[in-house]
């Protein structure tokens, strides 16, 4: 994939950031165990993100979806010095 591809899919999605942001949580999908949406010989779990995204088989916000969000941690207020 050559960078103005990689620039389109950016764009497409809103920026390198948020392109990063997808590859990342869908490489950690494959990873623990997800099949593939496309078929590839790629085997290299980026390459094979990069071709579902490119196949328009994933999309930003079913992937925003299932986050793993962390919830701020409470202060105690009652906790002595």
């Amino acid at each position: 994939m050559d960078k103005s591809e990689i620039d389109a899919l950016a764009e497409k999605f809103g920026g390198r950031f948020k392109l990063t942001v997808l590859i990342q949580k869908r490489v950690r999908e494959l990873v623990k165990g997800a099949g593939r949406l496309v078929e590839t010989d790629h085997k290299n779990l980026i390459d094979v993100a990069l071709e579902e995204i490119r196949q328009g088989k994933l999309q930003w916000e079913g992937m925003m979806e299932d986050s793993e969000e962390r919830k701020p941690r409470k202060k105690d207020k009652d906790k002595k010095e």
